[in-house]
C-alpha cells in the first residue's frame, strides 16, 4: 500500500510539472502575439499604419536655417526650412461653439512660428480622421480626450501638449457632465429621470453622451433605459436650455460642465430656474458636475513625424499667449480616465470586449484552464487514493463490526444474566410479602375445616352452614392460587398488568409489612395523603419501597440516631415516593457508582436491589433518583406517573 502511494505522489508531481510548463510556454507565447488591451498598456499597441499609402507619401521634415527673422510679423521667431508643409488633422468636433476660439488661437499660434504656407490644416469627421492617420498623411492631431485615447491605443499618437482651462485647478480634470431639470418638476434625483424626455447636445459628443453614459452605469443605472427617450438639439447648449425651460419638450438636460455657467454670464439664463440633479461634491472644477472628470483636448502628434519639427510645434504651444478665458497649453496629462471610460462602456479600444471570443477566452482565461486541468489532475488522483482508502476502511469497517457483534452478544448475554437475577431477586424479596399474604388464606381455610370437623364429630352439620363454609374455603383457597401464580408469573418472565389504582394503599401496606419485619429499631416517619392514583401494580410497588426501607435501614445500622422519613408529594406530572435517611456523609459519585448494577457495599449482598427498583420503575414510565443528603445519607425518589381518578369512585 505504501509503494501504491508513493508510485501515485512521483506521477502527481510529474504531471504537475508537465501542465504547468505547457501552460506557461502558451501564455508566454500568446502574451508576445496579442496585442496589450489592458488601460495600463496602451503604449505597447503598434500603430495600423498602411505601408503602402505611407511610402507614397512624403511626410515634413524641418530645419532652422536662421536664428531671427525681420520679415514682418514673425520678426523676431526662427527660420525653418520645410520640405513639406506640415498636416495638421482637426477633428470636426473642434468647431463646437466653445471650443471655436480655441482651434482660431492654436491655428494662428502655428501660422506665426513656422508661416501660413508651412501649416497646411485640414478638418475631418471622425471616420474620415481615422482613414488619414491609417494612411499616414497627417503629422499632428488637434482632437478631444476620447478621439486622442482610442486613436493612442490603435495608431500610435503621443500627446504634445493638453488643454489647461482656468476653470479647473488640474487639466486631467476639465470636463464632465451636468443633469438639470425645472424647478417645477417633481425629478429629485438621477434615478426619477427613468420615463422622461430628455435633451442633449450631440449623439458623438464626448461630455454630452459619453461621459453621462458611464456615470449612469456607476450609479447601477442602465443607460439605454434612463437615455431612451433622448432628444438631440445640436452644439449650442442653449437649444437644450430653451427645450427644458421654455417650449418644456424635455423634463431633463445634459450639457457640459460649465456651460450652464456660460448661458448664465452670456445669454442671462436664471440659474434659480433650474435644479441640478445628482451634484459631486468637491473637486478642481470650478463649475457644477452630475459626473466624474476627464481631461479636455490634446494636441498630438504621428508615428514618423520628424522630431525636430515635433519640438518645435511643443515650444510653440507651450509659449502660446492665453486664449479665451485664459485657457492655453500645457504639459500632456495622463488619460486613465477616459480609458476607464472606454473599458466600462466596451467601446473604443475595448469594443471587443462586448463580443465573446472563444480565442480571447482562452488566452484570458488561461489562469483558470492551468487550474482546470490541475484540477482535474488532482480529482483523478484524489479518486484513486479515495478508492484505496475505501478499500483499507472498508475492511477496517467490516473488522470493527465484528468486533461489536460479538461484544454486543456479550452484552446482550451479560443483560439477560442481570435480568434472570433481577428476576430471581424479585421472587426471593417477595418471599415476606408472599408469606405474609398467604398467611391470611391459609389461616382461614384451617380455621374453618377445623371448625366443620368439631361440628362433624358432634353430628351438628347444618347443610346451609356447610355450603358457605365451603364457599369460603373455595374463596381463600383461591387468594392463595392467585399469589402462587404471581410469583410464578415473575419467574417466568411475564410483566404484570397496570391498572388504575390508589397507590397510597400498597405504600402503607409495604412500611406495615416492613415494621413488622423487625429489620431496625429506626423510626419510620411518614407523610403519604390517600387518593395517590396511578397506574400501576401494587406488587411492584410494594416490593419496591420494601427494597428501599431496606436500603435505608442497612444505612443506618449502628447509629443511634437513626431515623427513616417516607413522602409523597407532587413532582411535576409524577407522584414522588421519597425515601430518606439520615446515614454517613457520602458524595455524588458513591451515589452513581451504587447505582451502578451488581454493585453494593455489603460483603453478602449481590448489587440487584436498586437494579431491580430502577427495572420497576421503567415498567411504570418512571425513573428513580438518587443523591446525598448534605448532612449525611440518601434520598432515594421513585417517581411513578400520576393518572386521572377512575369515574364513580367512592371518596
Amino acid at each position: 500500500m505504501k509503494n501504491r502511494i508513493r508510485v501515485l505522489a512521483v506521477v502527481v508531481v510529474l504531471l504537475f510539472i508537465g501542465v504547468y510548463g505547457a501552460v506557461k510556454a502558451d501564455f508566454a507565447i500568446s502574451r508576445s502575439t496579442a496585442p496589450a488591451q489592458a488601460p495600463d498598456a496602451v503604449e505597447n499597441i503598434a500603430p495600423f499604419l498602411d505601408p503602402a499609402l505611407t511610402k507614397s507619401i512624403e511626410r515634413a521634415t524641418v530645419k532652422i536655417v536662421s536664428g531671427e527673422n525681420g520679415d514682418g510679423e514673425r520678426e523676431g521667431m526662427p527660420t525653418y526650412a520645410f520640405s513639406a508643409p506640415m498636416r495638421v488633422g482637426i477633428i470636426t468636433e473642434a468647431q463646437l461653439v466653445d471650443r471655436g476660439e480655441m482651434v482660431r488661437s492654436t491655428l494662428e499660434q502655428l501660422y506665426h512660428t513656422f508661416g501660413r504656407d508651412n501649416v497646411e490644416v485640414l478638418s475631418y469627421g471622425k471616420k474620415d480622421l481615422q482613414e488619414e492617420l491609417q494612411s499616414g498623411r497627417l503629422d499632428f492631431v488637434l482632437a478631444d480626450s476620447a478621439f486622442y485615447s482610442e486613436m493612442e491605443a490603435l495608431a500610435g499618437l503621443k500627446g504634445l501638449a493638453s488643454l489647461w482651462s482656468t476653470e479647473t485647478s488640474d487639466p486631467k480634470e476639465s470636463i464632465g457632465a451636468v443633469y438639470f431639470t425645472r424647478t417645477d418638476t417633481d425629478i429629485l434625483t438621477v434615478e426619477q429621470m427613468k420615463g422622461r424626455p430628455v435633451a442633449a447636445t450631440s449623439p458623438v459628443s464626448f461630455e454630452g453622451t459619453l461621459v453621462p453614459r458611464r456615470d449612469l452605469l456607476q450609479r447601477g443605472l442602465v443607460p439605454n433605459v434612463l437615455l431612451k427617450g433622448v432628444v438631440y438639439y445640436g452644439i449650442n447648449p442653449l437649444n437644450v436650455v430653451e427645450a427644458v425651460l421654455e417650449r418644456k419638450t424635455a423634463d431633463v438636460g445634459i450639457l457640459p460642465a460649465c456651460a450652464l455657467e456660460h448661458l448664465a454670464s452670456e445669454r442671462g439664463i436664471h440659474p434659480d430656474n433650474l435644479r441640478y440633479l445628482g451634484l459631486r461634491k468637491g473637486g478642481p472644477l470650478m463649475c457644477a458636475r452630475s459626473t466624474e472628470l476627464y481631461p479636455s483636448w490634446y494636441f498630438a502628434v504621428t508615428p514618423g513625424t520628424d522630431p525636430q519639427l515635433t519640438k518645435a510645434v511643443s515650444a510653440s504651444l507651450y509659449v502660446m499667449p492665453g486664449f479665451g478665458k485664459g485657457s492655453d497649453w500645457g504639459f500632456p496629462v495622463s488619460n486613465r480616465a477616459v480609458h476607464d471610460l472606454f473599458f466600462d462602456l466596451k467601446i473604443g479600444p475595448y469594443e471587443h470586449l462586448a463580443r465573446w471570443s472563444f480565442e480571447r477566452f482562452v488566452r484570458e482565461q488561461t489562469s483558470f484552464f492551468f487550474a482546470l486541468v490541475l484540477g482535474v489532475v488532482f480529482i483523478l488522483c484524489y479518486a484513486f487514493l479515495v478508492s484505496v482508502m475505501v478499500r483499507l476502511r472498508t475492511r477496517q469497517l467490516r473488522e470493527a463490526m465484528a468486533d461489536r457483534s460479538r461484544i454486543e452478544k456479550q452484552a446482550a448475554a451479560s443483560r439477560d444474566h442481570i435480568a434472570n437475577l433481577e428476576r430471581t431477586g424479585i421472587v426471593g424479596q417477595m418471599s415476606t410479602m408472599i408469606a405474609h399474604e398467604l398467611k391470611q388464606p391459609l389461616g382461614a381455610i384451617t380455621n374453618f375445616a377445623n371448625g366443620l370437623l368439631r361440628r362433624a364429630k358432634r353430628g351438628a352439620l347444618d347443610p346451609q352452614m356447610l355450603t358457605e363454609v365451603l364457599e369460603e374455603i373455595v374463596e381463600q383457597g383461591t387468594r392463595a392460587s392467585e399469589i402462587v401464580n404471581r410469583v410464578r408469573a415473575y419467574a417466568k418472565h411475564q410483566n404484570p398488568e397496570l391498572k388504575v389504582s390508589d397507590m397510597s394503599i400498597c405504600i402503607e401496606r409495604a412500611i406495615e409489612t416492613f415494621r413488622r419485619s423487625k429489620r431496625t429499631d429506626a423510626p419510620i416517619r411518614k407523610a403519604v395523603h390517600p387518593y395517590l392514583w396511578a397506574e400501576i401494580d401494587n406488587w411492584e410497588i410494594e416490593l419496591a419501597l420494601l427494597n428501599l426501607l431496606k436500603n435505608a435501614a442497612d444505612a443506618l445500622e449502628g447509629r443511634p440516631d437513626a431515623e427513616i422519613t417516607v413522602r409523597v408529594y407532587a413532582e411535576d406530572k409524577y407522584w414522588r415516593i421519597e425515601v430518606k435517611d439520615n446515614g454517613a456523609l457520602i458524595t455524588q459519585h458513591d451515589v452513581d457508582k451504587f447505582m451502578q448494577p451488581l454493585v453494593t457495599s455489603k460483603s453478602t449482598g449481590l448489587g440487584l436491589g436498586l437494579s431491580i427498583i430502577g427495572s420497576i420503575a421503567e415498567r411504570h414510565h418512571g425513573r428513580l433518583v438518587a443523591t446525598p443528603n448534605p448532612k449525611g445519607g440518601m434520598t432515594f425518589a421513585l417517581d411513578i406517573p400520576r393518572a386521572e381518578m377512575p369515574e364513580h369512585t367512592a371518596m
